[in-house]
């Protein structure tokens, strides 16, 4: 009797570092890599491209994560930001002068580019200084990406995409712990109430979306920035909240946040409203990244109730602060 092989489709795929070496990198102007690795899965997959002298990074999108066009505005604010001096990897252009590789996965079209490897070492903060500098960069970024613009359709860092949406993709996991899906729920319209009384009077523009230290490496003394994957338009206060969000969660804040602010304070000014309006934007960071884990499937097998707990009792924090006036 034979037996029958089942064919079954992906919903998300490792592509080969051998393919991606012999097809795609050769598409873009970079000298000849000996190798190409996998090198870390996050949001998208990273791919480390070695040659003789240099080292450049291929991200790999997943399936329906960003658009085309929301890479080009990524790609094209790290340009904006180039030109105005701001230490970014820089994104790599193709051969025919475009920067974004169409590729037919397993689970459908994904999206490639290369970007320059930031040199260097992540911080540590092991120490105050480390976290002066990371915020005289943070500034830096604020400062370079005035009066940016694009004409490529991205998401709006506000209160539909940071909160609204991940609420959507905690529900389910809070089923079964009612009395913590109130709270949460009532936080949000908190939250909510919050930014709506704001309007227009904090700083807004272009942010990185993702300050939590990791995504700079140190070189030289000088401080560059990469993965600027979740990027947009939104208040500023969001990128200052999610260094003091992780922070508070590695038990560090006490000792590094003050520095920050320094450090930030040294390239640009900081209003006494924005400071004082930074907690809500910690509790908005953590239910961001809540959903994210909750939607994606990113928490790969320890999303239980213990990582829930983890969320739930910080943000309960957050609330006893808020209630404080903190």
């Amino acid at each position: 009797m034979s037996k029958s092989i089942l064919t079954i489709e992906a919903d998300y795929s490792s592509l080969s570092a051998v393919e991606l070496l012999a097809k795609v990198v050769p598409q873009y102007d970079v000298p000849p890599p000996a190798t190409c690795e996998f090198w870390h899965r996050g949001l998208n997959d990273t791919y480390k491209l070695s040659s003789e002298d240099e080292i450049f990074i291929l991200r790999m999108y997943r399936k329906d994560w960003r658009t085309r066009s929301a890479i080009s505005f990524e790609l094209e604010a790290l340009m904006y930001l180039h030109q105005n001096g701001a230490h970014v990897a820089m994104p790599i252009k193709r051969k025919d002068g475009e920067f974004i590789t169409s590729i037919l996965a397993p689970e459908g079209k994904r999206y490639a580019i290369v970007t320059q490897y930031a040199k260097g070492q992540i911080l540590e903060f092991a120490d105050a200084e480390d976290a002066r500098v990371f915020g005289q960069a943070a500034a830096e970024v604020h400062c370079c990406s005035s009066g940016f613009e694009s004409s490529y359709s991205r998401d709006t860092l506000d209160i539909r995409h940071l909160l609204e949406q991940p609420m959507t993709h905690i529900k389910p996991y809070l089923v079964h712990r009612p009395s913590d899906w109130e709270f949460l729920t009532k936080l949000a319209e908190r939250l909510s109430r919050y930014t709506n009384q704001i309007g227009d009077t904090l700083d807004y523009g272009f942010c990185h979306g993702d300050f939590h230290g990791e995504n700079a490496h140190m070189h030289h003394g000088k401080i560059t920035h990469f993965d600027f994957d979740c990027c947009g338009f939104g208040w500023r206060n969001y990128d200052l909240a999610t260094f003091q969000w992780v922070m508070r969660l590695l038990g560090k804040e006490d000792k590094l946040w003050p520095s920050f602010l320094d450090g930030y304070r040294s390239v640009r000014k900081l209003s006494k409203m924005s400071i004082t309006l930074i907690e809500p934007f910690i509790a908005i960071r953590d239910i961001w990244y809540f959903g994210l884990n909750t939607g994606y499937s990113l928490a790969q097998g320890w999303l239980d109730d213990r990582y829930i707990d983890i969320h739930i009792d910080f943000l309960k924090d957050v609330a006893k602060r808020l209630d404080s006036g903190c």
